[in-house]
Formats: C-alpha cells, structure tokens, sequence
C-alpha cells in the first residue's frame, strides 16, 4: 500500500482512545446544564428550524475499514463533517452536508420533514450525494467520482434534557467512475447496495452550542471512502463509524 494512501497503518491504540473520549464525554452530559427550553437547536433528531432560519452543525466522523479490505488493523483518519439546515415551513426543510478529508470528498443536498408527538418525532428525508477523490498511488495519477442516493426514516424521543435519535438509511448506488492512468472503469444502474443504522444523543453543551454524539453502523457493498482500495469485493461489509459534532 502507498504511503499516499488515507488509511494509516498504526497499531489499535487509537479505537481505544476514541472508545475514551466517547466515555468521558457521555459521563460528562448529566452535569451539563439546559440553556433552552423551546426551539432548541437539532441536527439529527427530527425536527427543523423556523422558516427561513439556518441551523448549522460541525465536527468530525471517523469510519473504520472492515479487515477484509485491509487485511491488517488500519485506522481510518478522521473526516470534517459540516451539516446545515434550512426552515422552509414547519414541517419542512432543505438539508445540505459536506464530508471532507481532502483525497476524497461527499457532498449532498436534500429535503427533509418533520413532525413532532409530545416527546416523540419522526421524520423522513431523502439526499442525493455527489462523490470524488483524488490520490498519486505507484506513480498513477487516480481519481474517482460518483453519484448515491440515501432515502431515511428518524425517530427521536426527548428524555429531560436529552434528545435521542435513531435513524435508518438505504444506500442507493447510481453511479461511480475510477481511473487509474488511462485506465478506467465506470458503472452505472440505480441499485441498492447497503444501508445504515444511526443511533445519536442531542445535548446543550455550552452557551447556545449543542453537542451531538452518535454511532453509525453501515453494511454495504461500496462504501465511497473506501474507494481508493480498488476493492473487488461484492458482498456486504461492515463500517463502523464515529459521530462528534457541535451544533452552532
């Protein structure tokens, strides 16, 4: 494996620290105190802003490669993961999101709706992505690009001052290009060929800031971030992935 590749060979130390944080974090929430009673800022749980309003959210994700790509104990390094948020009426709003760890890229933009039942909400949205990456691997210029659809079904449950979430996507794959030199190979077909299941928790964390910890557990076919692997795997493989966010 080229030494320009994103996935670093490092030894699991780092599974356990982020294991750390994610505990030490959650142990932290009870003793943080409720800045807003009403309107309060969301993400994930299924609510949206007030018309024409802007919620905006940034942090990290870190997803895992499975093993079978590897073949050794690889740590994925983290990606910026900025997500907003725009009110078009009560119900409904625009939802955009950015993935960045520079080699590759995920952009999407979708809608979103809402409704709430006292302490319950559920929502529904659907986003169409556009992908791309970028790496020098034995002197080859690659590159790679590509189109994905993700239809989801929310539900949230305020618990005092905690919002919990669960979400569940299906992983549409339209299309994906990848050449290597003048090498190229492309396929296209709207076909299903994953999904995903989030779990999350929404918190005020400081002043007006909310903090967002979550899970994501992907099983799919293709997973975009992988796509520099040159992966000729067509079965399900497990991604599992890290959600730190603070919502603005």
């Amino acid at each position: 494996m080229s030494h320009f590749s994103p996935f670093v060979r490092r030894k699991p130390r780092w599974k356990h620290l982020t294991i750390g944080i994610g505990v030490l974090a959650l142990s932290l929430l009870p003793s943080l105190t409720w800045t807003q009673q009403a309107g309060f800022p969301s993400i994930y749980y299924p609510a949206v802003p007030a018309e024409k309003q802007w919620q905006v959210s940034v942090g990290l994700i870190q997803v895992t490669p499975p093993k079978e790509l590897t073949e050794e104990a690889w740590v994925r390094a983290p990606a910026f993961d900025a997500h907003a948020l725009y009110g078009l009426s009560p119900e409904f709003a625009l939802d955009g999101r950015l993935l960045s760890q520079f080699v590759q890229n995920h952009l999407s933009v979708g809608g979103r709706w809402a409704h709430s039942m006292g302490n319950f909400a559920v929502g529904a949205g659907y986003d169409v992505a556009y992908w791309f990456g970028f790496l020098n691997v034995g002197g080859f210029d690659s590159k790679a690009h590509g189109w994905m659809n993700y239809p989801s079904v929310t539900v949230g449950y305020k618990l005092g001052d905690v919002r919990l979430i669960a979400k569940g996507e299906a992983w549409l794959d339209l299309y994906q290009k990848t050449s290597v030199g003048d090498n190229e190979v492309a396929t296209d077909g709207n076909k299903l060929v994953g999904g995903s299941f989030t779990i999350a928790m929404e918190q005020a964390f400081y002043k007006n800031t909310q903090l967002t910890l979550g899970f994501r557990g992907t099983l799919t076919k293709f997973h975009w971030m992988t796509w520099s692997l040159f992966s000729t795997f067509d079965r399900y493989l497990f991604y599992p992935e890290i959600i730190i966010g603070f919502i603005l």
